[in-house]
């Protein structure tokens, strides 16, 4: 006669695997594949380069530039941006005399290019945030402080992509 194994036996077994592996994994922040290539310099920071291209439009600039500020103080483990500069800044760059019709259109092209935003982009862009917005910044000189250069939160390989539309505001 064979004996079987209790059905709840199993499972508590598989339980102790699969929290034993998620918490061996969970420790880091994010891949260490990246730290390569998160760097304050934009000849290895791919994701420096892309998001401080000219993108043509002044408005739609100023406002993707308002944008990437506002996430990198949301998400950025220590960064710090100014709100009274980076308001500043849009009023220099032609936000309050522009039409509504003009700072929606500029503020839709950019809830374009952050609709499939994701923690990698985020993590280069917290690497970059001396680059962007230092005393000497390619963005918005002067305006943030980097802090420790890592995103906030923890990496989730279930959870890609962040949702960065309340941080778009809609004129």
């Amino acid at each position: 006669m064979t004996r079987r194994t209790p059905v709840w036996l199993l499972l508590l077994c598989g339980a102790v695997v699969f929290g034993s592996t998620y918490s061996a994994t969970s420790t880091e922040k994010f891949p260490v594949s990246w730290r390569k290539t998160m760097t304050n310099d934009p000849a290895t920071n791919f994701y420096l380069t892309k998001f401080t291209a000219d993108l043509g439009d002044p408005l739609q600039t100023a406002a993707r530039n308002f944008v990437i500020a506002r996430l990198v103080g949301s998400f950025c483990q220590g960064a710090k941006i100014a709100k009274p500069k980076l308001v500043k800044y849009l009023a220099s760059a032609g936000m309050d005399d522009a039409s509504v019709a003009a700072q929606r259109a500029a503020y839709d092209g950019v809830r374009m290019t952050f609709s499939q935003f994701d923690y990698r982009e985020l993590a280069h862009l917290c690497a970059g945030v001396e680059y962007m917005f230092g005393s000497e910044g390619k963005l918005i000189a002067g305006v943030g402080k980097p802090g420790k250069g890592e995103p906030r939160d923890a990496y989730d390989p279930l959870n890609l992509y962040l949702s960065v539309e309340t941080l778009i505001p809609r004129p």
